[in-house]
């Protein structure tokens, strides 16, 4: 017996969180808010081009993105691919003040056994398993 599971993409997503788009914002409230769709499956990719729009297009503060993406965790109606790796890496993201997409690179390849990732952004690279591209040798 298989079970329905609905995937998401981040625009229904973004359309959902942001209602700034009347027609498909309510398309998205519907789809996302029907019953019989849950549990959503959202995937690393479009959590990942999540937190991006709404923080660089939308200009939501970084602190609002990420409640956001906890309340998304927290919640019953979707399924975050990897989410105890999402939320540790929400963790390192505030703690480093770096970018989520950061965080979340710096952790799968440490998970995939690179000794380390190099990097020029300043901030990423005070997260465990990053170094500066510059002095890498």
């Amino acid at each position: 017996m298989s079970v329905f599971v609905l995937g998401v993409d981040t625009n229904v997503l973004v359309r959902f969180l942001t209602r700034d788009d009347a027609v498909q914002s309510e398309i998205a409230r519907n789809i996302l808010t029907s019953r019989e769709n849950q549990p959503i499956h959202i995937s690393l990719v479009a959590l990942v081009e999540l937190v991006w729009v709404l923080t660089k297009l939308k200009r939501w503060s970084r602190r609002d993105v990420f409640e956001v993406c906890r309340d998304l965790l927290r919640s019953g109606d979707f399924v975050i691919e990897s989410a105890a790796l999402v939320e540790q890496c929400l963790l390192e993201a505030e703690n480093a003040k770096c970018d989520f997409a950061d965080a979340l690179i710096a952790a799968v390849n440490m998970r995939a056994g690179c000794a380390t990732t190099v990097t020029f952004d300043h901030d990423a690279r005070t997260l465990a398993g990053m170094t500066a591209a510059e002095t890498f040798s």
